[in-house]
């Protein structure tokens, strides 16, 4: 049972790397259209550049439970490298429960009352003709919260689960 929730963590893990990937895709041909609309048109929409900013922090949110799962976020190895597999992810565990968990509780915590406040306020751009419902994007924030405690709870099964 352990193995299975393991692997359906995996499952959904990797696929939200690959949507946070196709995001930067994207992001990459939204930006160059509004440079070619801009600079040799000489139109600009407001809605446009809120979007590639949305965009740009959607990727970065989902992208950090991915990167987690990977092991490929930023760590000062000048111990850690030299260490065995095993004394490795007892680190990773005691990092997970000093630092993730506490992290992803105020995340969870903030990032739903920062959504209901802007929800509940219908917050809009600041800018004349942005991109209406704010909210949308800082759900993320919460869903960031979301994807990071299956991400702890998928490595601290991996750890006690002896097959792995």
């Amino acid at each position: 049972m352990t193995r299975f929730l393991i692997k359906i963590l995996n499952i959904f893990s990797e696929k939200i790397g690959r949507i946070s990937s196709l995001l930067v895709l994207f992001l990459i041909l939204l930006v160059s259209v509004s440079v070619i609309l801009r600079y040799i048109f000489s139109i600009g929409f407001i809605w446009i550049q809120d979007l590639y900013i949305w965009i740009h922090a959607i990727f970065i949110l989902l992208g950090i439970s991915y990167t987690l799962k990977m092991d490929n976020h930023v760590r000062i190895d000048l111990l850690y490298r030299n260490f065995n597999k095993k004394k490795r992810n007892l680190i990773n565990l005691i990092g997970l429960i000093i630092f993730a968990i506490p992290l992803t509780y105020i995340l969870l915590v903030n990032g739903l009352d920062y959504f209901t406040r802007s929800y509940n306020l219908n917050e809009g751009s600041k800018e004349s003709g942005g991109l209406p419902n704010i909210y949308i994007l800082k759900f993320f924030i919460f869903f960031l919260g979301i994807l990071l405690l299956l991400e702890i709870c998928r490595q601290i099964l991996s750890f006690f689960n002896k097959d792995d």
